[in-house]
C-alpha cells in the first residue's frame, strides 16, 4: 500500500462542488448573511446568484485570463442539489450582477456577495434571506462594520428610487450618515410602491422623512 502524505483528508464541502458545477456563481442572500456573521442559523439550502449572460464577466475561481488563453471556458450547470444541498438559483440581468468578492475560508476560493450587497438583497428579497426580521437584525449587526461608501455606491448603481428610500430609512434608524442621504431623501416621493416591504399591503404608519409606509414591525433594528 502506498501512503500519500499530502492526500486530502477532510470531507468535501458543498461550496467546493458548487463552484465546480457553476464556476461563475455567487453565493448570496441568507447563505451570505450567515457567512458574513450577520445571521445565526445555518440554512439547509444554498442560495446562489448567477448572471443571465452565463459568466457575468467572471472566471473560474483562483484563475486568471492567461490561464484560459486559447481555451474555452467551462460551461456552467444549475443542478437542483449540490452535494446533497438543495440550491435556489437566482438569475439576474448582467447590469445587476455586481457586489461580490472571493474568499478562502477553507483554503479554496469561494465567491459571496459582499456584506453591503447582501444587505441590499435582503431589502429587495427578504423571503430569500430568512424574512424581514432576519434582514433587519442583520442591518443592526452590521452597523459598526458597514462600508457606507460601498453601500451607497451599490444602492445608486441599482438605480431604484424605492431602494434608496428603504436604505435611507434604515440608516437613519441606525444613526448612520452619508453625504448622499440628503439627496436621496429630497427626491423621495409618496406612492403606492413606497413601502418598506414590497410584498405586504400599504400601512397607515408612515415615515414623513422618507415618504415611506412602514408596513412591517421594525423592532429588530433596535438590536443595534
Amino acid at each position: 500500500m502506498v501512503t500519500v502524505p499530502y492526500a486530502r483528508q477532510e470531507a468535501l464541502d458543498e461550496r467546493e462542488v458548487l463552484f465546480e458545477v457553476h464556476p461563475y456563481a455567487v453565493i448570496s442572500h441568507l447563505s451570505a448573511l450567515v457567512f458574513h456573521g450577520l445571521a445565526m442559523d445555518r440554512p439547509n439550502r444554498l442560495t446562489v446568484t448567477v448572471s443571465r449572460d452565463t459568466t457575468g464577466g467572471l472566471l473560474p475561481g483562483g484563475t486568471s485570463p492567461t490561464d484560459w488563453e486559447g481555451m474555452l471556458l467551462p460551461p456552467p450547470s444549475r443542478p437542483a442539489k449540490v452535494h446533497g444541498y438543495p440550491v435556489t438559483w437566482k438569475l439576474v440581468r448582467p447590469e445587476y450582477f455586481f457586489g461580490h468578492g472571493d474568499y478562502q475560508p477553507l483554503g479554496f476560493p469561494v465567491r459571496y456577495t459582499s456584506p453591503e450587497r447582501t444587505l441590499i438583497d435582503g431589502l429587495t428579497e427578504p423571503e430569500l434571506c430568512g424574512g424581514l426580521d432576519t434582514v433587519l437584525q442583520a442591518w443592526a449587526l452590521a452597523r459598526h462594520t458597514l462600508n457606507l461608501d460601498i453601500l451607497v455606491y451599490q444602492v445608486e448603481r441599482m438605480g431604484v428610487s424605492i431602494l434608496r428610500q428603504r436604505v435611507g430609512f434604515i440608516l437613519d434608524h441606525l444613526e448612520l450618515f452619508h453625504p448622499h442621504l440628503e439627496g436621496w431623501r429630497s427626491s423621495s416621493k409618496r406612492g403606492g410602491s413606497s413601502k418598506l416591504v414590497a410584498a405586504r399591503p400599504f400601512a397607515s404608519t408612515y415615515d414623513e422623512r422618507w415618504n415611506l409606509s412602514i408596513n412591517a414591525p421594525i423592532d429588530a433594528l433596535q438590536g443595534a
